[in-house]
């Protein structure tokens, strides 16, 4: 009985090992670097729209101002 629960607790522990080691990969590393991975795509997305429509703006300002005081 004794050498059975023996037995039986080592290959829980074998059986439990291999999860653990793989679920704490995942949570300390993996999900981690899949975080930042997000934001910086999300923010580097972000600036990359606001720079654009900043130089459509800028266009647009520069053929009015090159009409109204660029006559030749």
């Amino acid at each position: 009985m004794k050498t059975e629960l023996i037995n039986e607790f080592y290959l829980m522990q074998q059986s439990r090992a291999s999860v653990d080691y793989n679920e704490m990969v995942y949570d300390r590393v993996y999900t981690p670097i899949k975080h930042a991975n997000w934001k910086m795509t999300t923010w580097i997305s972000e600036r990359g729209h606001m720079l654009m429509n900043m130089e459509i703006k800028l266009n647009s300002s520069m053929k009015h101002l090159r009409k109204k005081y660029l006559k030749f």
